[in-house]
């Protein structure tokens, strides 16, 4: 994106030097130290604002030397110069197709920056229906929908640039029905928001995102059978999930008084994915007998070491001394607690960001669905 950025960034310098070269061929050498401070405009744009405002005071009308100093000044900070020289260019009544569109692209970047996300919108559109600035500016347009939460929108420009690049945006396109359904499930419309839900499934199977909100949803509809059968669905989707979708799965096989069903949620899980310190964290829970507990667990944490699983063990009447922990041992567990407490419980997998909550979306990095639980090993 950043390469497509600069690319576009300097087309206009490179108009810009074949504009003074043929324009007048004599003046080459007079305006040899503009040529120069245009090839520094990366590593040092202040020569580069210089020489072109001194070439640009030759010829106001020359549109490609405003873009281009429009953009330096953009990325300098300026932004009221840069919206000035861009709206100066586009009031010319004869301006090229690719001028104007690319005038109208600079536009719309210069609005971003500003906070004028309504008429970045406007600039942006116009310029998209110029074939050489359509993926440029629906890439600027898509972060705008979502910040402005416009999810129709932002399906639609998702599947536009989906159409331009040849790239698959489903995982994007998922999280948008889903924030559409979110929306309609707070305006009471829980029907409509499980057909969401479902389409987001089709858009992207792995979406853990849509399971776990389908069985909330049925949860609250008290369907604990297609409750339990979307949070079932988690493991095969994103193992990493399974400290969220274990405890809902419980809850809800409570509510439906049917503990068999978590037996055999649990065996399935353990055949999978029995080293999970979710997985067997929860069967341990299941074992009635206190010495058969701590041998399962002490098993479990000989194979994988996991923070959760130790204190847990320590809590058991094995490590007690007539139903109360020693001194020692309780001060070791409580240490361990508090070691606990400050770990990370979520992790970017594309940033490395560690949120204390899950978020669909990375404060940090802004990407859908890299967010997942922290692994509880130690």
């Amino acid at each position: 994106m950043l390469e497509g950025l600069a690319l576009w960034l300097f087309l206009p310098v490179c108009i810009a030097l074949g504009w003074a070269l043929g324009r007048n061929p004599r003046s080459a050498l007079r305006d040899s130290e503009m040529l120069a401070g245009l090839t520094l405009a990366q590593d040092n744009p202040d020569r580069a604002i210089a020489a072109l405002t001194k070439a640009l005071e030759r010829d106001p009308a020359a549109a490609e030397l405003s873009l281009t100093l429009g953009a330096l000044f953009r990325k300098r900070g300026e932004i009221d110069r840069a919206l000035r020289l861009h709206e100066n260019v586009l009031a010319q009544p004869e301006l090229r197709p690719d001028t104007r569109a690319l005038a109208l692209y600079e536009l719309g970047q210069d609005c971003v920056k500003a906070g004028l996300l309504d008429r970045a919108q406007a600039s942006l559109k116009k310029a998209a229906q110029h074939p050489a600035f359509d993926t440029l500016a629906y890439e600027q347009l898509l972060p705008i929908h979502e910040q402005l939460g416009e999810w129709q929108q932002a399906i639609q420009v998702a599947e536009r640039l989906e159409s331009l690049k040849g790239q698959s945006r489903a995982t994007e396109r998922a999280h948008y029905l889903l924030e559409l359904a979110d929306q309609l499930q707070q305006q009471g419309d829980h029907a409509q928001a499980i057909k969401l839900a479902r389409r987001a499934l089709e858009v992207d199977s792995a979406c853990v995102r849509a399971n776990l909100f389908l069985g909330q949803l049925h949860e609250t509809a008290q369907s604990w059978p297609e409750s339990m059968a979307a949070y079932a669905a988690v493991p095969a989707q994103d193992a990493r999930f399974l400290a969220e979708a274990i405890p809902a799965f419980e809850r809800v096989s409570r509510a439906a008084q049917e503990p068999q069903q978590l037996q055999m949620f649990l065996d399935h899980l353990e055949a999978h994915h029995g080293l999970d310190s979710a997985v067997w964290l929860a069967r341990a829970q299941l074992i009635g007998d206190s010495e058969a507990q701590a041998s399962y667990l002490a098993d479990k944490l000989a194979q994988k070491p996991s923070w959760r699983g130790l204190i847990q063990f320590l809590a058991l009447p094995t490590a007690q001394n007539a139903g109360v922990l020693s001194t020692p041992v309780q001060s070791f567990r409580d240490a361990l607690g508090r070691l606990l407490q400050h770990r990370p419980r979520y992790l970017c997998a594309h940033c490395g960001f560690t949120p204390s909550l899950l978020f669909w979306r990375c404060p940090s990095c802004k990407q859908w669905g890299t967010v997942a639980p922290a692994e509880d090993s130690l």
